[in-house]
This record gives C-alpha cells, sequence and structure tokens, in this order.
C-alpha cells in the first residue's frame, strides 16, 4: 500500500493558512493520506493585533491556541511546536533543529516533505532557515532508513507578484494544486489567526470579514529532491506522483 503521510515543516503559526491551505486541506480530506505539521516557533515576535487580541506576554500561548485550532480546521492529524525563539532559528545549533526534524520524520513516517523554498516567499529569516535545515535533515537521513521519497519547496510564481518580492518563475514549479473548493476551508483557517489580522487583511483582503475571494485557489511547489531521480523531472498535479 502506498504510503501517504504528508509532513509540512515550517517556522511559524499561520505559516500552513498562508503558503499551502488548500493543499492541506484537499490531502487530509482524501482517504489514505494523512497530514502532519511542525511548527519551529511559537510566533512570540509577532504583533498582538491592533486593537491587540492579547498582551505580547499572552502573545506565545495565544497564538499555540490560534494554530491549534487552525489545524484542525484545515485536517491536521497531528501538530507538534518546537519551542524555539521566533526571528532566531538561524541561531538555533544546527545538530538541534537537524535532529528535531528528523525525530519528526521518523516518528511521522512521511512520503513526502513539504518546507518553504530558500528564499522563504517573504525572505524571512526563519522561513529561511527552516527551509535549509530541512533540506540538509530530509538529504542526510541514511536512505534505508529514510521514508521520505520527495522533498517539496512551496513558493510562488514570479509572475504574479508584483516587483522586488520573493518567489520562482513558472518554469521551474513542478506541481500546482488546485483545489477552489477548499477555498472557504483555508478563510476560515486563516480567521483563526486572530492576532494576526492585520497580515491576513493585507494578504487576503475581506478575509477577516468573511469574504474568501481572495483566498488562494492553487498552491505551488519546486521538487527539490527525490530518492528516486527519474521523479525530478516530472511535471505533476499531485505531491504523491510517482511514490511508491
Amino acid at each position: 500500500m502506498t504510503n501517504r503521510n504528508l509532513l509540512f515543516v515550517f517556522a511559524h503559526p499561520d505559516d500552513e493558512s498562508f503558503s499551502s491551505g488548500v493543499t492541506i486541506a484537499k490531502y487530509a480530506q482524501q482517504t489514505g493520506s494523512e497530514v502532519y505539521l511542525l511548527c519551529a516557533t511559537r510566533g512570540q515576535a509577532g504583533k498582538p493585533g491592533n486593537p491587540p487580541v492579547c498582551t505580547m506576554e499572552e502573545l506565545p500561548q495565544v497564538r499555540e491556541q490560534e494554530l491549534r485550532l487552525a489545524a484542525g480546521i484545515l485536517g491536521i492529524k497531528e501538530l507538534q511546536i518546537l519551542d524555539h525563539q521566533d526571528k532566531c532559528l538561524g541561531e538555533v545549533p544546527l545538530e538541534q533543529l537537524q535532529g528535531e526534524i528528523a525525530g519528526a520524520i521518523d516518528r511521522w513516517q512521511p512520503s513526502v516533505v513539504v518546507t518553504f523554498a530558500p528564499h522563504g516567499i517573504s525572505g524571512h529569516p526563519d522561513h529561511q532557515a527552516i527551509s535549509r535545515v530541512t533540506d540538509l535533515t530530509v538529504k542526510s537521513l541514511p536512505l534505508e532508513k529514510n521514508p521520505v521519497q520527495k522533498l517539496y519547496h512551496v513558493t510562488l510564481p514570479l509572475e504574479l507578484l508584483a516587483a522586488n518580492q520573493y518567489g520562482d518563475p513558472l518554469d521551474k514549479i513542478s506541481t500546482t494544486i488546485s483545489a477552489p473548493e477548499y477555498k472557504a476551508v483555508v478563510g476560515q483557517a486563516l480567521r483563526a489567526h486572530k492576532t494576526q489580522h492585520l497580515s491576513v487583511q493585507r494578504a487576503f483582503p475581506g478575509v477577516m470579514e468573511g469574504n474568501d475571494d481572495q483566498v488562494r485557489e492553487q498552491n505551488y511547489f519546486i521538487l527539490a529532491w527525490a530518492k528516486r531521480a527519474e521523479m525530478l523531472s516530472e511535471k505533476t498535479t499531485d505531491l504523491f506522483a510517482g511514490v511508491l
């Protein structure tokens, strides 16, 4: 039977909904697929909202609660939140963060792992750090003990972005997931991140008021590594294409 466990590795609460929302919701609803999330921080360096939803002291706990709510809405089976300091992931000892990611892979046995593209989409240094260490972890696991068959980077097409934004050319994108039927689910997950309402509103105008029109119905991925070399040239509409 094909292993259809899917692991997303991100830096902050809300990364999952901003970057990969319809993809997570789509696979979480598919029979035989199980979606997991490893989040490296509690987002404690973020903003508490304007007007504030909570105090800065309360923010880590509140953002964890928001993430757990959003994960449940999206259908994520299990979530682990690490206790690293927001905006400081690049300072975490490599062996420590690599060991934590390897532990999640060992526990959940994903055949596919997704993290940020090296630019982090937003250019955030934590996004770049989690991308770098996830790549290193997946690629350094002994092949015979590595359940991962494909490693993807989530990105955005440069052709859809304004100048000076981070993304990749369309011809580099190997997999596009289109799932407009899950836009409302993602909108609900985004609204769970109440402390981040300013960021949500800036990225997806109208969502905080219940209008999901601006939620992305497509997510874009680059296949960064594959256990079998022949997978690397594939253009697909399924993250599990070719997985044994």
